[in-house]
């Protein structure tokens, strides 16, 4: 990320993959479809905007990650395994916070089925019963943007996962998932860094209320023990509806280390969070514990 970021030898693919997860919440990080300039398509006229909403109790799922365009795209599988039928909406947003414009349609990619040129759309699933919407650029030569989505609804139990695949010439390059959440006001991620087997672990931001949070990252060792305790630009504050990507080694050069950096946010503010680990050019999503050790503050 940002030219400091040690991670050795890199394959194309694996390079696009970096960019994607994490780099791709910075405007300037952007790639660019071939031919080397931006998709200039404007959205359609219709599609509506898909602010943070006010209250995040009606947020029932939470997708810290979310990408399309550039070769990827994302399926939804939203599944009801409550007792009564749910209904919503999905929404998304980009990393910048403004509303997310995808061609949204039901899978498989690329499938001849109409597709709704929109942020957002509703949904209905009955008890027990399960939705897939699979989310892609709205023209072909799009370029990658990266953002992340919510879902609002009421009735039923939900639960998901975001999918998102590269696909080059026809052929599946990467594929990762990205479980369904809740907004937290905590979260601890495991870290077994390790610079000489360019293994590095890495993690994504985004704010899904109204107004400004304030997050800071406590480094804390094997023992249990806080080492430092990082207060970051990017997110202080890290504005309505925005994501902000990094690799921990970015702000703490620990390239042989074991623990856990642990996310905490304002007093009464949550937050969405996901963590990926890339190890020698294979990545994987990693869960986020949602709590943290009460003597780490």
């Amino acid at each position: 990320m940002k030219g400091n970021c040690p991670l050795g030898r890199r394959s194309a693919t694996c390079l696009k993959v970096i960019l994607v997860l994490f780099c791709l919440c910075f405007p300037e990080m952007r790639a660019l479809p071939a031919g080397g300039e931006a998709s200039s398509a404007a959205p359609p006229a219709e599609l509506s905007a898909a602010p943070p909403p006010l209250d995040l109790d009606n947020v029932t799922a939470l997708f810290a990650q979310v990408a399309v365009g550039g070769g990827y795209s994302t399926i939804f599988a939203l599944l009801n395994t409550g007792s009564t039928d749910l209904s919503g909406r999905l929404l998304l947003t980009d990393s910048s916070g403004n509303a997310m414009a995808v061609a949204l349609r039901s899978p498989p990619v690329g499938s001849a089925t109409d597709a709704v040129f929109a942020d957002s759309m509703d949904i209905l699933i009955p008890r027990g019963g399960a939705k897939f919407i699979a989310a892609e650029p709205l023209s072909a030569g799009d370029d990658t943007r990266a953002g992340w989505a919510r879902v609002e609804s009421s009735g039923g139990t939900l639960g998901g996962v975001a999918t998102f695949q590269l696909v080059e010439a026809g052929e599946l390059k990467t594929i990762a998932g990205v479980l369904a959440a809740d907004a937290v006001g905590a979260a601890t991620i495991p870290v077994s860094n390790d610079g000489s087997q360019e293994r590095f672990t890495g993690y994504a931001v985004a704010n899904p209320s109204a107004g400004d949070i304030n997050i800071k990252i406590v480094v804390v060792n094997e023992n249990g023990e806080p080492l430092e305790t990082l207060v970051l630009p990017s997110l202080n504050p890290l504005g309505p509806g925005k994501q902000i990507a990094r690799f921990l080694h970015e702000d703490s050069p620990r390239l042989q280390f074991k623990g856990s950096m642990v996310l905490i946010a304002d007093t009464g503010k949550r937050f969405s969070v996901v963590a990926l680990i890339q190890d020698r050019g294979l990545f994987t999503a990693v869960p986020v514990i949602p709590e943290k050790a009460a003597h780490v503050n």
